[in-house]
């Protein structure tokens, strides 16, 4: 059964000549027009985040977009900004961060405030013409910038700002487009270059908006929070308020679901609880028909595959005998999951 989220993919490849063709008359006579989005809420950690999904022809749009323009900015980029890049990822991340983390005493973290949906289209379109000379480039992504739907509120107020400032640019892109995520990356740059250039700090690691920043002085890395503070002003960025931890590393600190320490990082019980809820859904809906054993496999690997990024050997092998597929009534098929790893 084709479900409707798959009907505009495989209606797309059906007619794939035809579909493209007709794309690159639409671009070449400037009159494609980027369509809604359809958007849903995910929780996560407590945390409600809008997730925006485009119009699948615009999702293939959007990497042809990535293909033309992200390699004339890679290698702007510093090294530690982990998220959404070839050849970095979350593995990667987590073991840059255990590595500072055996080199220094301290580790401070700050994240940002309602990140994407604080983005200036006017800053972003100014980050991006700094290397793309072509006007038929810059106008498709102003337009796609535009087309943006509503995020939630971000207006926050600045110093210099009166009474109608947050309200007077126009901002926010959507959680959930590949290009958001390289815009994130780009909007951030400027704020890499700064900590690494002016402030000097050698152990600085990025995560989309989660950041780390190790050294050996509790007071050093305390003191460059104002810091921070005052040079995100020019991008209208706000520090969360209630996500501002000064640790020390060897008592260890959580980082994209783990908790790292100087000699190893493993998931925290959060995370572990995802996991399992995970799992049981997959087994809910392969047990009464809902997704085939092929998509069942798939999500189970993608579960084990993040628990496997640390040192997790023991809660991998609970949660796997505690896996079981099996049919309703009408059919005896039980598949162990655990079948699958071995395999």
């Amino acid at each position: 059964m084709v479900t409707k989220s798959k009907q505009a993919p495989a209606k797309f490849w059906l007619n794939e000549e035809k579909e493209i063709a007709k794309m690159h008359l639409e671009l070449k006579e400037k009159r494609y027009c980027f369509g809604g989005y359809s958007s849903f809420l995910l929780y996560d950690n407590g945390i409600q985040r809008r997730i925006s999904v485009a119009p699948f022809r615009d999702r293939v749009l959007h990497h042809a977009i990535m293909q033309s323009i992200e390699p004339l900015f890679e290698k702007s980029f510093i090294y530690d900004s982990y998220a959404n890049r070839k050849g970095k990822g979350t593995l990667n991340g987590l073991k840059r961060a255990k590595y500072y983390a055996n080199k220094y005493k301290f580790v401070l973290q700050l994240d940002i405030q309602k990140f994407f949906p604080s983005i200036v289209h006017k800053k972003l379109m100014e980050l991006l013409g700094v290397k793309i000379g072509c006007g038929d480039t810059m106008r498709l992504l102003k337009q796609l910038i535009d087309n943006s739907n509503k995020q939630d509120d971000a207006f926050f107020y600045f110093r210099g700002d009166n009474l109608f400032s947050p309200y007077e640019e126009k901002k926010g892109i959507p959680l959930g487009n590949l290009t958001s995520q390289f815009f994130g990356n780009l909007y951030l740059n400027p704020f890499d270059h700064f900590i690494k250039e002016q402030l000097k700090i050698k152990g600085y690691i990025r995560y989309v908006d989660d950041t780390l920043y190790f050294g050996n002085s509790y007071e050093e890395l305390h003191a460059i929070i104002d810091k921070i503070k005052e040079f995100l002003i020019e991008y209208r960025l706000k520090i969360h308020p209630n996500k501002i931890k000064l640790l020390q590393t060897a008592e260890g600190f959580v980082f994209l679901g783990h908790k790292v320490f100087p000699t190893h990082f493993r998931l925290t019980s959060k995370a572990l609880r995802r996991g399992r809820k995970n799992l049981k859904k997959v087994a809910y809906a392969y047990t009464y028909g809902k997704i085939d054993l092929a998509v069942a496999k798939n999500k189970i690997f993608g579960t084990i595959g993040f628990f496997s990024m640390g040192s997790n050997g023991k809660m991998i092998d609970e949660l796997l005998a505690q896996t079981v597929l099996s049919k309703s009534k009408e059919c005896v098929e039980v598949v162990p999951a655990w079948r699958f790893v071995e395999q």
